[in-house]
C-alpha cells in the first residue's frame, strides 16, 4: 500500500523508526485539491481546499505499519489531530491511490496557510 506524505513522515529516518525497516526510495507525488498549514508546533497539517495542491512523496508501507502510524500522527487520540484518507495523487507514472493524514482543524488553534514547507 502506499503512504502520501508531506510532512515529517519525509523523513527517511522518522518513517523507517517508526515501521521498523528499512523502506524502498520514495517517488515525488502530487496530492490536488489540499492546502498546506503552519500549525505554529514544527509539523504542518493539510486540509482541503480545492485549486490549491501539496506536493510530497509516495512511500511503499505494510497494511500493519498503519498502527504505529496512527499512533505517531494522534490518529487515535481522543480527539484526534489528524484523520487517515484514501486520496489520488499524481507521480511521474500516473495517478495512485494512498493513504494520508490530513489535519483535525478542531484541535489547532493556530493554522496558517502556507505554500511550501522544508523538512530538514
Amino acid at each position: 500500500m502506499k503512504l502520501f506524505a508531506y510532512g515529517t513522515l519525509r523523513r527517511r529516518g522518522r518513517i523507517e523508526a517508526l515501521v521498523g525497516r528499512r523502506l524502498d526510495e520514495p517517488v515525488a507525488a502530487t496530492l490536488e485539491g489540499y492546502r498546506l498549514y503552519d500549525t505554529g508546533r514544527g509539523y504542518p497539517v493539510i486540509l482541503p481546499a480545492p485549486g490549491h495542491r501539496v506536493q510530497g512523496v509516495l512511500w511503499t508501507i505494510e497494511e500493519a505499519d498503519l498502527s504505529y502510524l496512527d499512533h505517531y500522527e494522534g490518529a487515535d487520540e481522543d480527539p484526534p489531530y489528524y484523520f487517515r484518507r484514501t486520496v489520488r495523487v499524481e507521480t511521474a507514472e500516473g495517478p495512485v491511490e494512498a493513504c494520508v493524514y490530513v489535519g483535525n482543524p478542531a484541535v489547532f488553534d493556530r493554522l496558517v496557510p502556507i505554500e511550501a514547507y522544508e523538512i530538514g
